[in-house]
């Protein structure tokens, strides 16, 4: 009796074994609230740590090595530029038919994700342009780097990678461009991309690539999320929502920077677009709880519509202070990304859950999003959360859950 097993179900069995959560396309749209740092952090780490496994199934035999090969290539994450004339050489190598079974598809042609956060020197940066030409399917791209070279060798290569994007520009549905660049021309050559991508959903840019505050229309009506590290607007004064006339708008997700600077230009953004978004995310990066304040106040103001928020705060504590200055939502998520979450914190954040609970009858679901908090508290903090939520929260009118939706109170129960 023969006991091959169907490529089919070594396909689904290298599948299981590779899949990292919330890295792909569509998984990727439920993190969409996160997209940036705080995504970065948690995600990332559990995608390099998958690229092992994925090595050592092509390593097995010839076999494994043909029907593995496109779960190690279909995300490629780049840390090191000196990785960069290998991994150019092999995609190159096989976009050109070497080393590869007649028929089969060349190595970039399987690349969904690409992920580039380099810092250093590097006489081979300017391969990434070539890695990127390679890759014509890729439906995610996340470019933090600084690449230390000359002004004059460093500048064109930044200027070539909006062109090279464009090959896969019907694919591109996720674009998270965080390089610090403030080149003309390279901030040209991403307008112009931008424009050219009719399928992209996210968009992430370290800053804000219409000055006016217009988004055009063809990128208006595709992209629902939308997020800029350092908002600046600075031509044009205060638009009006006037200024739209009878354009669609997709855009329904903004993600928020709050810092000591910023309020002017995110308010001339929410008085444009405010009326069309029912999520924000608001992170706050300083310590000063006045800008988070302001910032509640001009969503209250601007966003009618709204109906899920997330805060991520350096304390907890900033919530009880804040709590009363909350749109009528429905769905609240909250984290902190300070590293000094101790017994304190852990009670301020539920003596303001049981504020919400007074007051906020709107509220469904709060949400701690960010793993290590929900850790904290299945641990150090345990006697914290499980007591504030069989007494002062017993009977509030919303679920708290983890960050991955389960009831948090159910959690401590497993945990005692």
């Amino acid at each position: 009796m023969s006991t091959r097993i169907p490529p089919e179900v070594w396909d689904h069995i290298f599948e299981i074994a590779t899949h990292v959560p919330y890295i792909l396309i569509p998984e990727i749209f439920d993190k969409s609230t996160f997209i940036g740092d705080a995504y970065n952090d948690i995600y990332l780490p559990a995608l390099a740590d998958d690229f092992a496994t994925k090595r050592n199934l092509v390593l097995v035999c010839k076999q494994w090595w043909h029907l593995a090969i496109r779960y190690l290539y279909r995300a490629l994450l780049i840390h090191d530029t000196r990785k960069l004339l290998s991994i150019c050489s092999t995609l190159q190598s096989y976009a050109n038919g070497k080393g590869a079974v007649p028929g089969a598809k060349p190595l970039g042609w399987w690349t969904e994700r690409l992920d580039v956060e380099i810092r250093g020197s590097a006489a081979d940066g300017e391969r990434l342009v070539d890695v990127i030409m390679c890759l014509p399917n890729l439906a995610i791209v996340h470019l933090d780097f600084e690449i230390w070279l000359p002004r004059s060798l460093y500048e064109p290569i930044m200027r070539s990678i909006p062109n090279a994007l464009r090959q896969a520009a019907s694919s591109l549905r996720v674009l998270d461009w965080s390089t610090r660049s403030s080149d003309p021309e390279t901030l040209l050559g991403v307008r112009e991309l931008l424009t050219e991508l009719p399928q992209l959903c996210i968009l992430r840019c370290q800053y804000m690539p219409w000055m006016d505050g217009v988004i055009p229309q063809n990128i208006l009506s595709s992209i629902s999320t939308f997020a800029v590290k350092e908002m600046l607007i600075t031509e044009g004064g205060i638009p009006g929502e006037c200024r739209l006339g009878d354009r669609q708008v997709n855009l329904r997700e903004v993600i928020v920077n709050a810092g000591w600077n910023g309020l002017e230009s995110w308010s001339i953004f929410m008085c444009l677009y405010g009326t069309f978004l029912t999520s924000v995310h608001l992170t706050m990066f300083d310590g000063y709880s006045d800008a988070l304040f302001h910032h509640l106040a001009m969503i209250k103001q601007s966003c009618p519509n709204i109906h899920r928020l997330t805060l991520s705060m350096i304390e907890f504590s900033y919530l009880s202070r804040v709590a009363l200055s909350l749109p009528p939502i429905e769905y609240l998520g909250l984290s902190m990304f300070g590293v000094l979450h101790n017994r304190m914190e852990s009670e301020s954040l539920f003596s303001a859950l049981a504020i919400l609970k007074d007051t906020f009858l709107t509220l469904r679901v709060v949400q701690l999003t960010h793993p290590e908090n929900v850790d904290r508290l299945l641990t150090a903090h345990h006697d914290v959360a499980i007591g504030a939520l069989e007494t002062d929260l017993a009977q509030c009118s919303f679920r708290i859950e983890d960050h991955d939706g389960n009831l948090l109170l159910e959690r401590l129960k497993v945990a005692r």
